[in-house]
């Protein structure tokens, strides 16, 4: 907080001015060595171009994010939000009609707090545009810097229900009013988008296909070895306890089956899960262990031949080395029956896991290991329709012009 105090405090007085400022929480400093990975493209490419740029990380006051690092290079903006906190206690008690339910008066509300904060630390700042994750704070920025480009990378999963991106055939108001730019991981996203959006707010113009921030590799066969990575998506405390008993339903009714077969299955919790709030078995079973929290996705992937999950983005992850995911149907509008085969077509129909008992028979059926290739090669071919590798002439042109 000290460290935010003095940078922005020394803002009212000192001229500040950057090619590009990325925005983005502390939560997503879980890559290599706790950093956010993110953004590594897109400042290799500016280093090598010589621009100049500033990191900024917002950290939950709550606590919510307190297991997260903190980037020792980024400038906290604790202290703003902070003050954005204050000013919307004061304008809301000033006017009733302030409300998150109705987008209209929230906005004005957003606007009018970032008016003043703005007029009090950034009168001598500039920066030509701004890179955040999950919209964070774009109504601030644009307040900011009227003219400068705001772009949206995408950080995971994007689709038609998806809340600040796409929702019944409709961008999300914070998109259109602010004039967000979205860059997205590849071509398969950005036809998402557009085909979706009924109102042609995104077009060609402000959606580019910029590529991932991790290299992507060709395709090399995979062995099956019958190791399953289960990955949790235990962010919603409120329905974590329905989710877990679905989840506990699957284990127990295929338990002999993962036995006699020699099945192993790995669980990886959801990256902002509650510690508190654990999946817990009645039982000790033998063919279930559990990835530390600090373990990368990439670390194990060589360990693993099959994928479960209820609509994770890992299932792209994986796909794009060669690994299958069978999907739970939690029978939700974010249901992957939804996101995953109505608009993203993956491409085993079969891999719909409606009971407990079909694990079984799609288990057996990929036992088979000439099936198990087809299946590695298809999912590949359908994750690089989605997936392009980092554009960094794309990138600088886009900046240059």
């Amino acid at each position: 907080m000290f460290k935010s105090i003095l940078f922005f405090i020394s803002n009212i007085f000192i001229t500040r001015s950057y090619d590009v400022v990325f925005v983005y929480l502390n939560h997503f400093n879980r890559g290599v060595d706790e950093a956010n990975e993110f953004f590594k493209p897109f400042l290799d490419s500016l280093s090598k171009g010589g621009y100049s740029y500033t990191l900024w990380e917002e950290s939950d006051l709550k606590g919510a994010y307190r297991h997260y690092p903190r980037n020792a290079e980024a400038i906290p903006l604790d202290f703003i939000t902070l003050v954005q906190v204050l000013l919307r206690k004061f304008f809301t008690k000033k006017d009733k009609s302030y409300s998150i339910q109705e987008y209209d008066n929230y906005y004005e509300r957003e606007k009018k707090v970032s008016k003043w904060i703005k007029t009090i630390f950034f009168r001598k700042f500039n920066a030509k545009m701004y890179i955040v994750l999950a919209n964070n704070n774009v109504t601030l920025w644009r307040e900011i810097n009227p003219s400068a480009k705001i772009i949206d990378y995408q950080h995971g999963m994007i689709w038609n229900g998806h809340d600040t991106t796409l929702v019944d055939y409709e961008p999300h108001q914070i998109k259109t009013k602010n004039s967000i730019i979205n860059m997205v991981y590849g071509k398969g996203f950005r036809d998402l988008l557009i085909d979706f959006d009924e109102t042609n707010f995104y077009s060609q113009n402000n959606v580019i296909d910029i590529g991932f921030y991790h290299k992507i590799f060709p395709y090399q066969k995979r062995k099956n070895n019958r190791v399953i990575l289960y990955s949790l998506q235990n962010v919603d405390l409120s329905s974590n306890k329905e989710y877990y008993e679905i989840i506990k339903k699957i284990i127990y009714t295929n338990k002999n089956y993962f036995i006699d077969n020699n099945y192993q299955v790995m669980f990886k919790n959801h990256p902002r899960y509650d510690r508190d709030d654990k999946l817990v078995f009645d039982e000790e079973l033998s063919f279930i262990s559990w990835i530390d929290d600090n373990v990368s996705i990439d670390k194990i992937i060589d360990d693993i031949s099959l994928h479960i999950t209820s609509k994770s983005t890992t299932a792209f992850d994986l796909a794009l080395k060669g690994i299958p995911t069978i999907f739970v149907d939690v029978l939700e509008s974010r249901s992957p029956k939804s996101i995953f085969f109505n608009q993203y077509n993956y491409p085993i129909k079969e891999f719909i896991l409606s009971d407990e008992v079909r694990l079984q028979y799609l288990l057996f059926i990929i036992e088979d290991d000439e099936k198990y290739q087809e299946y590695s090669q298809l999912v590949y071919n359908w994750a690089r329709e989605f997936y392009q590798d980092f554009d960094e002439d794309k990138f600088l042109s886009f900046l240059r012009n």
